[in-house]
């Protein structure tokens, strides 16, 4: 033991390393494509930002697409775990639907989340490696929200108007799309207006 009585750090293993090094790798992704977009970030330039090198971040992703695709992931992940730790203990059907809703306004008014599916929309549209990418994160998040709706209308107090996928279908694509025009107008459509509009829209399908 060390003379000032602090325990050696443990060391790594090769799979913890990996995944430290992707984490970082992602987080730091995250700061540059959202300042300066997926088509303006560099690879290199976000190993480097990062402490590692070029081919540290060709080894965890082949490159800077597949980097975007792991930040949007990530973004996807912790939505869901947030989304489902806030209904947890809640018994009330009526009171989980409005948790719900606002958690669901607060994020698509999100800044962040907003460029970050923007660029994800912009890069489908140009990359049919991207396009393919996102069709695959759109499906698990019909898949992840659907179950949260079903997990709701289990509930006799609450009902909706369409089926979970479909519910979640037009939130998701509905609200997104206000919260991006909401960014583009600014003082015209406030943030708080476009919460309030999608938090309407969610009543009007889900009471």
């Amino acid at each position: 033991m060390p003379v000032n009585g602090t325990k050696p750090r443990k060391r790594l293993t090769r799979e913890e390393s990996r995944a430290q090094t992707r984490a970082t790798l992602i987080a730091v992704g995250r700061r540059h494509f959202l300042l300066y977009g997926l088509g303006g970030a560099v690879a290199e330039k976000i190993a480097e930002d990062a402490g590692y090198s070029r081919g540290a971040l060709y080894s965890n992703f082949d490159g800077k697409e597949e980097l975007f695709v792991a930040v949007i992931q990530e973004e996807q992940a912790r939505h869901l775990n947030f989304f489902r730790s806030l209904l947890k203990d809640e018994p009330s059907g009526k009171k989980r639907s409005k948790k719900l809703r606002d958690a669901i306004a607060d994020l698509m008014t999100d800044h962040d989340w907003i460029v970050l599916r923007a660029e994800f929309e912009v890069g489908a549209l140009r990359s049919e490696r991207i396009r393919q990418s996102f069709v695959e994160v759109h499906r698990q998040q019909i898949r992840d929200g659907s179950e949260l709706v079903r997990d709701l209308l289990r509930s006799p107090e609450v009902t909706s108007k369409l089926k979970p996928d479909d519910f979640i279908t037009v939130i998701i694509n509905l609200a997104h799309g206000l919260a991006v025009t909401q960014r583009i107008l600014g003082a015209e459509l406030s943030q708080k207006s476009t919460r309030s509009l999608i938090q309407s829209l969610f009543d009007h399908l889900l009471s």
